[in-house]
């Protein structure tokens, strides 16, 4: 990765929906090389274009954090893995630390959904402890906005 598609993707991370020609004329280089370089830039990983979606537009005004320590000897991937294909959760990880083993992130409409999620998430054996964090305001959020120049 070279200058260029750094200045490519800072175009992109601006506006996704930036065309080929915009980004030429910005940057100064021709339109089929900046359609070949962004290309590139998608089919080895480095930039997905995606719509980011506002949930509190669509109802979802609690943002849930769980801190989930798995009881001893117990497959911290598969838990995780299956914890991640529910559709309630949104980010789901592996946690290196002195009390979680997983950190999870769901949205709801109101606080009954995270009750009820929680109850039955203490209902599997695997799972020793859950630690519930309310998120009531957020300074800064996305590691998708990270600076390109920061790169």
């Amino acid at each position: 990765m070279d200058e260029t598609d750094k200045k490519i993707m800072d175009l992109l991370q601006q506006d996704g929906r930036l065309e080929d020609m915009e980004i030429s004329r910005r940057i100064g280089i021709s339109n089929d090389t900046v359609k070949r370089r962004r290309k590139k830039l998608e089919e080895t990983g480095y930039i997905k274009i995606q719509a980011n979606i506002n949930p509190r537009k669509l109802g979802y005004t609690n943002v849930f954090f769980l801190g989930i320590t798995l009881a001893p000897g117990k497959d911290v991937r598969k838990i995780a893995e299956k914890l991640a294909s529910m559709k309630e959760f949104f980010f789901v990880a592996l946690s290196l630390g002195p009390t979680h083993a997983i950190v999870a992130a769901c949205i709801a409409r109101e606080q009954t959904a995270l009750n009820k999620l929680v109850e039955e998430l203490r209902t599997w054996k695997e799972i020793e402890k859950i630690e519930t964090n309310i998120i009531y305001e957020v300074l800064k959020s996305g590691y998708h906005d990270i600076p390109v120049e920061a790169l």
